[in-house]
This record gives C-alpha cells, structure tokens and sequence, in this order.
C-alpha cells in the first residue's frame, strides 16, 4: 500500500508511470467487478469442503469403533476434497492468467496514446 501512494507521487511527474497505474487501476477495477460470480462459487466450495470433512471424520471415526470397512467411504469424500481444491486453484490461477493478458494489452494501448506536453516550450537562446 505505501509503494502505490509512492508510485502515485512519483506519477505527477512521470507520464509513462502514470499511464502504467492508471492502466494497472482500470484492470484492477474491472475484475473486481467481474469476480462476485467467483466468490459465490468459492462460497460454495468452502461449504462443501466443510461438509465432506465432516463426513470423512464421521466415517473415520464409525470406522475406528465398529469396523475398518465403514471406514473406506472417507477416502471418496477426501478425493471430493482434493477435487475442490484443484478446482478452486484452477480458478485462481485463471484470473491471475486473464488480469495479465489485460494489463498487456491495455498497457500497450495506453503507450500508443500520446499525452500532450502541458509545459510551453521554450526556445533556447
């Protein structure tokens, strides 16, 4: 957080750095917006990744008191586990994916705009 109030000083001054963070905040705002879908979904999973632990202990625990066999059904619900993990890293690394592509391509949109010098030239004596 105190490197972004920097860099935005810094920006004052620096056109390119500028345009970077504005790029970079414009990015940043946009899949902000697009994620609530993603944090339902991840609402979810956490719900199920609770669920199936506490079927697994259950299981587990019938297992150790009456009989290894009613034990076996734990390793289905902790496969449901790993399965959900997979997928919620899946899901992470895939914004992770698309919030660069976009900072690439607005960043080279934003370089090709040309910002107008502001100061009045001088001519040297």
């Amino acid at each position: 957080m105190l490197g972004d109030i920097i860099a935005l000083f810094k920006a004052r001054k620096d056109p390119a750095l500028a345009k970077r963070i504005a790029s970079d905040m414009i990015v940043d705002g946009a899949i902000d917006r697009a994620s609530w879908p993603l944090a339902i979904a991840k609402f979810w999973m956490s719900v199920g990744i609770i669920a199936l632990f506490i079927l697994t202990a259950l299981f587990l625990w019938i297992g150790i008191a009456l009989h290894w066999t009613l034990a076996i059904p734990a390793c289905l619900f902790g496969g449901l586990i790993y399965l959900i993990i997979r997928g919620w890293r899946g899901l992470n690394r895939g914004v992770e994916t698309v919030t660069d592509l976009a900072k690439i391509e607005l960043g080279k949109r934003v370089d090709a705009v040309k910002l107008p010098n502001t100061r009045a030239e001088v001519p040297e004596p």
